[in-house]
């Protein structure tokens, strides 16, 4: 009965190995295929123009949150510089 054991999880781990590699072939494939045509000269008009727009979209979305952060920068670098004017004072005075 051991035998027929072991014959029955080799077969099963043969079995889940197959069924594993279906997925994983169709996922190769459709990366294979997304790689291909991201390279310029393969791709379709219309995707060309796609991806342009979306190249502007986000050179605007870099730029305005550029703009937001830069306050956030400025506020966070004067904080600083101030904290450590203080810092070099308190320790001058300590001496």
């Amino acid at each position: 009965m051991d035998v027929l054991r072991d014959v029955a999880v080799i077969l099963l781990a043969v079995e889940t190995l197959i069924l594993a590699l279906v997925p994983l072939a169709l996922v190769g494939g459709v990366v294979y295929a997304v790689y291909w045509l991201l390279r310029r000269e393969n791709l379709p008009s219309w995707l060309k123009l796609l991806h342009a727009y979306l190249d502007l979209a986000r050179g605007y979305v870099e730029l305005l949150m550029a703009l937001i952060i830069r306050p956030i920068v400025v506020v966070n670098s004067t904080l600083a510089t101030v904290r450590g004017w203080l810092t070099g004072i308190a320790e001058r005075r300590s001496r």
